[in-house]
């Protein structure tokens, strides 16, 4: 990507989602500041909102936007991915168990399902590990060019923050054949100048490389592909004719700020709904002389409803004081005097709160593709394993949709992560790309699945090999013969049930004299 010097940053063309990245940044990591900052763009005079103007004001927060990225991303990388590389199967496996390939997808899950798009960049430094790294680049961190919905080229940004009174910034280029390295010296609106790489640590070691911070990639791809690839989350992008990705909390920000709204006027109950005594002004005690400032003199305000604040007496209503003085006007006994000692206890609206956040959840969870009960909403009682698939039918769709659009993307940086590997480690050179297929360790009701297979089985409907891979769908071709070899022999070896012989037995002679003569 070119960049002009002294030219506008961020550059223009993503303003629209700029917004709502940061939106859906605050979302995700709960910082009470970042909610106050950038939520109110997105839900504008909500609780956060408000929560902006009055800081000082208690703040709370319910993470259901983190456990719906969190939950995303278990549900779409949690299952083992198989991946077929031929004769290089042995070396993949090995390179992903270092790479930590499995982990690598949950942390860019959990950053696709939030922000809506995660890149994969790989990376290989022998001063690190003596193998490739995998990373992962969250959409809002880098500035990318599509071409018919395809990635073109992509730039990383680093900002390193504000030094000596200059803004600097890290910029990543990765173009066909090659990756840039440059250094910016600006400020916080203006990307500034580029500068020399040695000017800052953390750009230092690719300047006194050789290529001067320019990396030919030929050598590891020599169709002059780029080494990154891009996931997104969801497609289409309704804010923009961009794929950036659609993020698993657009459209439902003002959703999660009622919620937290419901949170906050629950917990404000429970405040105002501390029992309180309200006793005779007669029963209280005076200020203590330890508590009194130097000079003063005792007054008929000393006592008062209350508390003392600092020492000095104060009218102003403590929400948290047990004590209170009576006033006039107040309920009296039936001889028409106040009662000396009066228990108060307002009303906790729990039940009504409780439904309140229980329907904006389910609301919530259900808009951003998933049914209530993958958070444990709404389960009642033990269901079985069909009606929970049918309940749950909602989330593997969402699922599936979501693996659909990952397949190509991880196919193709498996085989960068091989090729790196052939290119720098003396690695196994892979002979093409990887065909991706997902291992769904999804367990179902093991009574519903064997009351299923004897039925089969019993009607002829299916053969032995098929029984064993409904009953272990997480098995392998060698481990699924193996087990039909088992139960072959067994057959072969007991009679059947009520002195009957089986189909397999019916086909052996019972005496070796019984056997066909030449």
């Amino acid at each position: 990507m070119l960049i002009r010097p002294d030219s506008q940053w961020p550059p223009p063309g993503a303003a629209k989602m700029r917004k709502r990245w940061s939106s859906w940044r605050a979302w995700w990591s709960g910082d009470f500041h970042d909610l106050r900052k950038h939520v109110p763009a997105t839900a504008p005079n909500g609780y956060w909102a408000k929560r902006e103007r009055h800081p000082e004001d208690r703040q709370v927060h319910l993470p259901l936007a983190a456990d719906i990225a969190r939950t995303s991303a278990e549900l779409v990388f949690g299952d083992t991915q198989a991946l077929d590389f031929g004769p290089q199967q042995e070396a993949w496996e090995e390179l992903a168990q270092n790479i930590g390939w499995t982990n690598s997808l949950l942390e860019a899950g959990e950053v696709d399902a939030a922000l809506g798009g995660v890149f994969l960049r790989p990376a290989w430094d022998k001063d690190v590990a003596d193998h490739p790294l995998l990373t992962s680049v969250p959409v809002d961190e880098a500035l990318p060019e599509f071409r018919f919905g395809m990635l073109w080229q992509v730039t990383f940004v680093t900002d390193l923050g504000e030094r000596d009174g200059f803004w600097w910034r890290w910029l990543e280029h990765h173009e066909r054949g090659q990756i840039r390295h440059e250094l910016w010296k600006g400020t916080a609106t203006n990307i500034g100048r580029a500068v020399p790489l040695a000017d800052q640590p953390e750009t230092a070691p690719y300047g006194q490389a050789e290529g001067g911070g320019i990396i030919d990639t030929t050598p590891i791809r020599p169709d002059g592909g780029l080494l990154v690839d891009y996931i997104p989350n969801d497609l289409p992008q309704p804010l923009d004719h961009l794929p950036y990705g659609r993020s698993d909390l657009q459209g439902i920000e003002s959703a999660l700020d009622m919620l937290d709204t419901t949170w906050d006027s629950w917990m404000r109950d429970l405040d105002l709904g501390k029992g309180r005594v309200i006793v005779s002004s007669e029963m209280l005690d005076g200020v203590a002389p330890s508590a009194r400032p130097a000079g003063h003199v005792q007054t008929a305000t000393d006592r008062f409803f209350g508390r003392h604040r600092r020492g000095r007496p104060t009218k102003v209503f403590d929400e948290d004081a047990k004590v209170f003085t009576p006033l006039p006007g107040m309920p009296a006994d039936d001889a028409g005097k106040l009662a000396p000692i009066t228990h108060v206890q307002f009303q906790l609206r729990v039940q009504e709160h409780a439904d309140t956040a229980m329907a904006l959840i389910e609301q919530i969870t259900s808009r951003a593709g998933y049914a209530p009960q993958t958070f444990g909403v709404d389960i009642e009682g033990q269901i079985s394993g069909t009606s929970r698939r049918l309940r749950e039918r909602r989330t593997y769709t969402t699922r599936n949709r979501k693996r659909r659009y990952a397949r190509p993307a991880l196919e193709r940086a498996a085989e960068t992560l091989m090729l790196i590997a052939a290119a720098d480690f003396n690695g196994a050179r892979p002979a093409g790309r990887p065909k991706l297929d997902w291992r769904d360790t999804d367990q179902s009701d093991p009574k519903e699945t064997a009351e299923t297979i004897n039925t089969l089985r019993m009607a002829e409907a299916v053969s032995t090999e098929i029984a064993v891979r409904m009953a272990h769908p997480d098995w392998d071709d060698p481990q699924v013969k193996d087990e039909v070899k088992r139960i072959q022999a067994e057959h072969r070896a007991a009679p059947a049930p009520g002195g009957f012989e089986t189909p397999d037995q019916l086909d052996e002679p019972d005496h070796p004299e019984d056997e066909p003569q030449g």
